[in-house]
């Protein structure tokens, strides 16, 4: 869904950047606040479903199910007590972080698809927000194909595999967007005729990533395009051509959606019976982290030192996660193995 969301930031990058106002309300809707507003509406139909629609479920250890329980009694207070002896935290803290990995991996790959296209390109700001929106609502269209084979595929080779494969395929996508060759972008220098002194409209790195730094003259109301030359790395790091950046999403396409299905259904099959609302919690907080994050380091990354040392380092990050799961890999197994396990060693 976060991918496919793209459609409809290029339906909404129609309405322009003045868009409409309501002074009575003091509400601009425009390319920038529509999708927010749009994304509002949807967290209130999720509440309303959630509510409305969603049932509780329950599960004994050996993930059978069992009819609904209204109340708690002691004797199933002692059979969650009980449970949490059989969870694996080892494995529980793994996969938080892979999680964590996954969702920054994300945050980067679509925060940096503007100023990229942007300065790799020379496209303007309406321009780049259109055919990103276009090309990440393919690869949505991609994603959504991803979330329906990994069902059955797993079924054959199993979570685990998928959630490596899906790593892979990450790493390999953000090393094909790293810089080759010599050609260099379309450098935008800054307006200098007529004595003139340029007005920089965006000045912080992130805010940068979100509206790029644009120059103006003050007697020239065209937006400038290409590579500022106030990032020095302009000048000699090599552009990353059209044909890399699509091969990238392709594969982060197919890399991120069965990493994120592969980490929920691990996550929840390791938990088993356990009541799961806290430690989901702590899954969604290390989501949350990792948008808030991703986008600080790539904007300070690539403003500072250019796409070759962010996607570098975002490879650097896959690697590890790698190693990680390879480390943890047996450990990833559903709550009703490890506890007949541990059961049959006991006896």
């Amino acid at each position: 869904m976060a991918l496919s969301s793209t459609v409809f930031q290029t339906l909404f990058s129609l309405i322009g950047e003045k868009g409409i106002s309501w002074k009575t309300i003091y509400l601009q809707l425009n390319m920038y606040t529509a999708p927010v507003l749009f994304g509002s509406l949807l967290g209130i139909i999720n509440i309303v479903l959630i509510i409305a629609v969603f049932r509780e479920h329950h599960v004994d250890e050996l993930g059978r199910p069992q009819n609904s329980i209204n109340a708690e009694t002691e004797e199933n207070n002692e059979v969650v007590q009980d449970n949490q002896r059989y969870i694996d935290h080892v494995a529980v803290v793994s996969t938080n972080f892979l999680f964590f990995v996954i969702l920054f991996i994300f945050a980067v790959f679509e925060t940096i698809a503007t100023p990229l296209t942007m300065d790799m390109y020379a496209w303007t700001r309406k321009k780049a927000v259109f055919i990103n929106g276009l090309i990440l609502g393919a690869v949505g269209i991609e994603s959504v194909v991803v979330f329906l084979s990994v069902k059955e595929l797993s079924k054959r080779i199993g979570e685990r595999a998928i959630l490596y494969g899906g790593l892979v395929f990450i790493l390999i996508g953000f090393f094909v967007l790293l810089p080759w060759g010599n050609q260099l972008p379309n450098i935008q220098w800054a307006d200098i005729r007529n004595n003139s002194t340029p007005r920089k409209i965006f000045g912080e790195t992130f805010t940068f990533l979100w509206m790029s730094q644009t120059e103006f003259s003050s007697n020239n109301t065209a937006e400038a395009t290409g590579c500022p030359s106030i990032q020095t790395w302009c000048s000699y790091t090599p552009v990353i051509h059209l044909g890399q950046y699509i091969t990238s999403d392709i594969l982060i396409g197919l890399g991120y959606p069965a990493c994120i299905v592969m980490s929920y259904t691990l996550y929840s099959k390791i938990l088993g019976p356990t009541p799961q609302g806290i430690y989901m919690g702590w899954l969604t907080a290390c989501g949350s982290g990792a948008r808030i994050l991703g986008p600080v380091f790539v904007s300070q990354l690539y403003s500072s030192l250019g796409p070759r040392w962010a996607f570098g380092s975002i490879c650097g990050i896959v690697v590890l996660s790698l190693l990680l799961l390879e480390v943890v890999y047996k450990r990833l197994i559903a709550f009703s193995v490890r506890y007949e396990s541990v059961h049959e060693q006991i006896s």
